[in-house]
């Protein structure tokens, strides 16, 4: 892996990224959709182009000399399939067809845990694929046009299936910091973990080493939500936690979306967001990590959490789903 594309650069788990690249002496190529977000790269050794994935003349240029694309950009919200399609599914469609005709020899796609959908046993690679949300769906869709592209232009191709990813960065933190937390469910299902800093870790090995495959990948540990908080309140109870009943967040959901989506801007404030927080999806541990011959540095939330308080005290960051400035 000597020249590398990262699309979602300026995202949450891009940004990690491209530090992590940047302190192995690769200098990647970032497509930048909002030039101001780029500044958030000012510190690193970057190769920027400014395109936009639904632009195939920006996505031309950028592919153009590389032999790795980290795909990561896309429009990160859980909305409806039609809502997301455009980004997810036909840019990332249009982003492999170019990769493969620019030379491109390996690709790694962030896929999400939400293409298994519902689900009554630990996620492993014995596990039916079936989303239920429209970002799952839109997900396991571009997976599967890549597999196509990828058998036809002879890439190898990585899907790694992330669960939820935190870090000091993350939207549930940045409310933490805030000083309330809102939870609309149940909260007793478990759900895959990762830190931001191993997500990044993963997505890179898996560039580097080549991987080729499609699996869910999370920590070593399998928490409910309730097990998540209460380590987070036990390490910082500077913040209220507020829990809603799951029916009271769908139907909210269901009446503030429709509002919302008479703007472009991604929101969370749909049903499927309360639908994903309560699916139950805990993930075997070691998926991936084996493969690829490493482990987490932070295999457990206890590990992690910790891990996040502390980059509170220097971290300033603006999650792009709260940046709202216009491109310049």
């Amino acid at each position: 892996m000597k020249r590398v594309l990262v699309t979602g650069g300026t995202g949450f788990i891009g940004v990690e990224v491209i530090r992590q690249l940047a302190e192995a002496g690769i200098t990647p190529r970032v497509l930048v959709r909002r030039p101001h977000r780029a500044a958030l790269l000012q510190s690193y050794d970057i190769e920027p182009v400014q395109g936009d994935l639904t632009e195939p003349d920006s996505i031309r240029r950028a592919v153009q000399g590389v032999d790795t694309v980290i795909h990561l950009g896309g429009r990160a919200s859980f909305e409806s399939y039609q809502r997301l399609k455009p980004t997810i599914v036909d840019a990332t469609a249009a982003l492999g067809r170019l990769a493969g005709d620019a030379g491109v020899e390996h690709f790694v796609f962030a896929s999400s845990l939400f293409v298994y959908g519902r689900n009554t046993g630990i996620v492993d690679a014995a596990t039916p694929i079936h989303p239920v949300m429209g970002y799952g769906k839109a997900k396991l869709e571009a997976e599967r046009a890549l597999v196509e592209i990828a058998d036809d232009r002879g890439m190898t191709l990585s899907r790694l299936r992330f669960p939820h990813v935190y870090g000091p960065q993350s939207i549930l933190f940045r409310q933490v910091q805030k000083g309330i937390a809102t939870f609309p469910g149940r909260m007793n299902n478990r759900c895959g973990q990762l830190h931001v800093e191993d997500a990044a870790r993963l997505t890179i090995a898996a560039g580097a080493q080549r991987w080729n495959g499609g699996s869910a990948v999370a920590d070593d540990d399998i928490v409910t939500w309730t097990e998540f908080f209460d380590v987070l309140e036990t390490l910082y109870p500077y913040f209220r936690l507020v829990a809603l009943p799951e029916w009271l967040g769908i139907l909210g959901g269901t009446v503030l979306e429709p509002l919302a989506s008479t703007s472009s801007r991604p929101t969370l404030y749909t049903k499927d967001t309360v639908v994903g927080f309560n699916l139950d999806l805990p993930v075997a541990p070691g998926l991936v990590w084996s493969d690829l011959g490493i482990e987490p540095n932070y295999p457990s939330i206890t590990d992690g959490i910790p891990a996040t308080l502390d980059g509170y005290v220097h971290y300033r960051w603006r999650h792009p789903m709260l940046d709202r400035r216009r491109p310049a």
